[in-house]
């Protein structure tokens, strides 16, 4: 399952500075445009003479509204703290680095690639270096004009060098006052509209923002109530907090080694207890937050609140957000946390399977985590203590959006950065990176993607070789997604790798040092049997067996069977006589040359046909 990480950007005002431009008659220059804007917010000299200052506000975040406090000074330093009342966010930079403390106490440090460089684009910009006319980093262009809630706007673009972010900045014509801005990464859009001006100091500051992240469409809503300028700040405040969160214990000595998993269908489950209510868990380093499924927070009397949106593998998901009291498993003991909810259960009954929550980077990030697929056992370690004595390959795994990010190759030339995503069955390419490499044009299989956010399309190659850490794992097959939605829609990591690659491995998660280590596994040149049928079976909502997919170059679509039939009989045995879904699933996975009877309905009517079982690719 893919990360819904989410987090809080407030918007103040910004400031376009442009020491040597004069305004012309033919505004058509993006440079006299800004000057003009300057003018209009009170002047290029006063403006440079704020050095600092400290906001406070009101903010609505979708259904939610809380408070927050800004404290900023130039250049880079930065801290926000926001209260939504369901939970609380404080995030800052220190001048060396930006970090953020969660609503369950956890600092992180933010020290990815693409984070560094927009951290200098904004430290380049507090020093007013892209409206410089012969920057290196900044280009300005004139976009033309649009008209803005009935004011007729000049359109001045911002780009850089440095990454592909832009800006685009809109003036009102006749007021000089800043309407709207677009920040567009590749990922995302977040369009914000300004207004109640008010005079601070002899600076115009919009006291009111209105914005909206695309594609997501989450709506906020910034009401200052305070703003003060050029205040003392004790550059401490710009820290993080010097103490983590300790809020865990091991039952059973300084670590818990050996904790079994079940590894079914290429995820990883764990047992916990929470109330005496003993529940399967899904374990995903993909997961922002831990989550527990909501008809099962409501069984356990907990309060549900608030709602925001978050980032399925399909589409956006609704998510609320719940305490989770003390909860167990096996060695490790938890006090109450803050997690999301969504609906956990309907998701895994479709595979088959009765799991009520994820544990993700709010139980994960606690450790140093070993997997140890092949034997099928966990162990976590704590951070103070562990110290890694093997032989295996150390990899800079820096977290984006809490999600470890490593370089991985494909076929020694598709190279780049890939999310590690435990709560992946297989590894995927983002729709980016498929398009622009043209793999719709390679010998592929029509599938269809389900995860939180519902079902997306895709298609699965074959390619020679993906290389890890120096390991080189032979023909693995790679997922697809043939629309742009959803988590696998980001270009800033060309995929996902999934535990169909990390089960060759044994793998050392370390989210305090933000690396990975990896070692070859008991099962590292195993071959792993691989559905030969082309089906994907799910569970329906009335507990039937039905195809959710069979393409027509698969044994199951040139046999005749569709999407929407009902699998009834194999080898005349009633379906409801196996053990489960799962288990049909698996004899899927035989020899090639294994030849099935199948009883199905199809199109209303019972229909015999035989299925013989081929290599997909």
């Amino acid at each position: 399952m893919k990360s819904y990480f989410f987090s809080f950007c407030l918007l103040i005002i910004p400031v376009f500075l442009n020491p040597g431009i004069f305004a012309h008659d033919n505004l058509t220059n993006p440079y006299d445009i800004m000057n003009d804007y300057i003018k209009a917010v009170g002047g290029l000299e006063k403006l440079k003479a704020e050095t600092s200052s400290y906001t406070e506000g009101t903010l609505t975040v979708a259904s939610m509204e809380g408070t927050f406090k800004n404290w900023k000074k130039i250049p880079q330093l930065n801290r926000t703290e926001v209260d939504l009342k369901v939970f609380t966010q404080t995030s800052g930079d220190n001048g060396r680095f930006n970090w953020v403390q969660d609503a369950n106490g956890k600092v992180q440090v933010i020290k990815d690639e693409n984070t560094m460089k927009r951290r200098e684009i904004n430290r380049l910009s507090e020093l007013y270096e892209y409206l410089n006319p012969d920057s290196r980093y900044f280009r300005l262009s004139f976009e033309g004009h649009e008209k803005i809630n009935d004011s007729d706007c000049y359109i001045v673009k911002i780009a850089n060098t440095i990454n592909d972010d832009i800006t685009l900045n809109y003036i009102n014509s006749t007021s000089f006052l800043l309407v709207k801005t677009i920040n567009k990464s590749p990922d995302n859009e977040n369009h914000t509209v300004y207004s109640d001006f008010r005079d601070i100091n002899g600076i115009k500051v919009a006291f009111h923002q209105e914005s909206v992240t695309l594609p997501l469409e989450q709506k906020q809503s910034i009401q200052l109530t305070k703003y003060i300028s050029n205040l003392e700040i004790d550059p401490a405040l710009f820290e993080p907090p010097g103490e983590d969160v300790k809020d865990y214990e091991f039952t059973d000595g300084e670590n818990a080694e050996n904790i079994p998993f079940m590894f079914i269908e290429n995820h990883l489950y764990i047992m916990v207890n929470i109330r005496g209510k003993e529940r399967m868990w899904c374990l995903d380093t993909g997961a922002g937050m831990s989550v527990i499924d909501t008809e099962f927070a409501r069984e356990l009397g907990l309060k549900l609140e608030g709602e925001l949106k978050g980032q399925g593998a399909g589409q956006h998901i609704d998510v609320t957000f719940t305490t989770l009291p003390e909860y167990s498993l096996k060695g490790i003991r938890f006090s109450e946390q803050k997690v999301a909810a969504i609906e956990v259960r309907s998701i895994f009954k479709k595979w088959g399977l009765e799991v009520d929550g994820i544990l993700g980077y709010d139980f994960l990030s606690r450790f140093i985590i070993k997997v140890d697929y092949a034997n099928e056992l966990l162990s976590f370690y704590s951070p103070d203590n562990f110290k890694y004595t093997g032989f295996g390959v150390v990899l800079d795994a820096p977290l984006v959006g809490n999600t470890f990010s490593v370089p991985a190759t494909v076929d020694g030339k598709y190279s780049g950065q890939w999310s590690v995503d435990l709560g992946a069955g297989s590894n995927s390419f983002h729709y980016p990176f498929a398009e622009k490499h043209e793999f719709i044009k390679l010998p592929s299989i029509e599938r269809l993607g389900m995860g939180a956010g519902g079902t997306f399309q895709e298609r699965m190659a074959k390619f020679k070789t993906i290389e890890l850490a120096g390991f080189v794992v032979r023909e693995p097959l790679i997922d697809f997604p043939l629309e742009k939605k959803g988590a696998f829609r980001r270009s800033e990591e060309i995929g996902n790798l999934g535990n169909s690659l990390f089960r060759h491995f044994i793998l050392y998660l370390d989210y305090k040092d933000q690396r990975m280590i990896i070692e070859k596994g008991a099962d590292f040149d195993r071959g792993f049997p691989t559905d030969k049928s082309g089906l994907q079976l799910v569970v329906s909502d009335n507990d039937e067996i039905t195809v959710l997919c069979a393409p027509k170059n698969t044994p199951a679509g040139k046999a005749g069977i569709i999407a929407g039939d009902v699998v009834k009989t194999i080898n005349d045995i009633d379906v409801k006589n196996f053990k489960s879904i799962i288990t049909i699933r698996e004899m899927f996975k035989e020899k090639a040359g294994t030849t099935y009877k199948i009883g199905i309905m199809h199109e209303g009517q019972p229909k015999e046909i035989k299925l013989t079982l081929n290599e997909l690719l």
